[in-house]
């Protein structure tokens, strides 16, 4: 299980359990033999061994790929040999105001295919698609403006913006989507990049290359320096996206703890036991 999915699901089991057994919450030495006492230790414990950290390398970590926008940027995720409710990959978030088909995300959530992904004000989001497969092919649309940086690992992406159709295979490029112009920017592989309104204006693009696209046009690649490139996308850096994982010193020591407890309670029954059951008899 990833580690950002750790606190969730301690909190379902503690929450399942709740509604069986209602006192369990505020009685849990009410159970038999104080079983929810050391359930409810264990998840108190595992849970104190969650923090939540930044994300340091922000490099490709899923075979599908990896897709990350500026604030004021929407897309459309896309993938067509799934169930329309498989989910295609996960979205952290940073800032308040990244919202996954209209809802707020919180920290991390599943993203399902033909999701709609949008980032308002002072906010970014960061999507690892979860999908593999040589033949596999991701359709991202409905990204009509703003900046995105991509890495589209061994899964083909095929980008549609209000100007440009992108096609991209292990590659890493920048887009930035204007009212009447689209900037595509490859910093590593090579892509095919074709305008929208003008199908014959196709154009293979190299890496450490720039071409604008318009409806009917598609410019000359144009070489681009490495200062050229910080500049396209050193807003990602306005962004700080961060995981949740696991302590295991101090989960270690919580489980630990649980296992004094147990033997405590296990040693005082057999105590008690011995004390009621046996003896000298006591006179009348």
């Amino acid at each position: 299980m990833d580690a950002t999915e750790i606190k969730p699901f301690l909190l379902k089991i503690l929450s399942t359990h709740a509604r069986h057994h209602p006192g369990f919450i505020f009685s849990p030495l009410n159970f038999p033999g104080n079983h929810g006492l050391l359930l409810l230790l264990l998840v108190v414990f595992l849970l104190a061994g969650c923090k939540t950290v930044p994300v340091m390398d922000r490099s490709l970590v899923e075979t599908g790929g990896l897709w990350e926008q500026d604030e004021h940027t929407g897309a459309r995720f896309h993938l067509s040999t799934v169930p329309d409710d498989a989910t295609i990959g996960l979205i952290q978030s940073s800032g308040k105001n990244v919202l996954l088909n209209g809802s707020s995300v919180n920290e991390m959530e599943q993203v399902k295919n033909h999701s709609f992904v949008s980032s308002g004000p002072r906010s970014g989001a960061r999507i690892r698609l979860k999908v593999s497969g040589s033949s596999c092919l991701i359709r991202v649309d409905d990204f009509k403006i703003g900046n995105a940086f991509t890495e589209t690992s061994d899964c083909e992406q095929r980008i549609e913006t209000l100007h440009a159709i992108i096609h991209a295979k292990n590659a890493i490029l920048h887009l930035n989507v204007s009212q009447h112009e689209t900037e595509v920017t490859v910093i590593s592989g090579t892509i095919s990049v074709t305008s929208r309104g003008n199908p014959t204006a196709s154009i293979d693009i190299n890496e450490d290359h720039e071409v604008t696209v318009t409806l009917d046009t598609v410019s000359s690649p144009r070489s681009i320096t490495s200062d050229e490139i910080w500049q396209r996308i050193r807003w990602r850096d306005d962004f700080r996206i961060y995981k949740t994982v696991i302590d295991w010193n101090k989960v270690i020591a919580g489980v630990v703890t649980v296992a004094i407890i147990a033997v405590v309670i296990i040693f005082g029954k057999g105590r008690s036991g011995v004390g009621q059951g046996s003896g000298f008899p006591r006179h009348r």
